[in-house]
């Protein structure tokens, strides 16, 4: 199975202790896959930067990053985003620009999100997981 990783999972595999992050590198093991995309990283930058010790935390995040790949954001993906933030914005809904693009890609791969976030339940046709208590 293929699982992108939003930022609030990321956040909590690049703690000291993870439950997650091993949870991860056990099922990578058994042949599932992970990734990831650059705005989800720069989002969890934004949050790193507050922390007490930011390189403590990016040394943990290029250390997961071994399990979690990076996913490519090409023109295959442009229409796919297009097509959800123009749903979205036809029914009201409201969703930040990286949930959008996590959206798409999920769609694009045939993916699972891993996220603590509500705001796809907007969109039923992608799933999502939450693996944090």
């Amino acid at each position: 199975m293929r699982y992108l990783v939003d930022t609030n999972h990321l956040s909590d595999a690049i703690d000291k202790v993870s439950v997650l992050r091993d949870r991860i590198r056990q099922m990578r093991r058994q042949g599932h896959r992970f990734g990831t995309c650059w705005p989800v990283l720069f989002e969890l930058e934004m949050g790193m930067v507050q922390t007490k010790d930011p390189e403590a935390c990016r040394r943990n995040l290029r250390i997961l990053m071994k399990e979690v790949r990076l996913r490519p954001l090409d023109w295959d993906l442009m229409p796919v985003f297009g097509q959800i933030h123009l749903r979205l914005k036809r029914e009201g809904r409201a969703l930040s620009f990286v949930d959008k693009l996590l959206a798409a890609l999920a769609q694009h791969e045939n993916a699972t999100v891993l996220t603590t976030d509500a705001d796809f339940q907007a969109l039923p046709e992608i799933r999502t997981e939450n693996w944090l208590p």
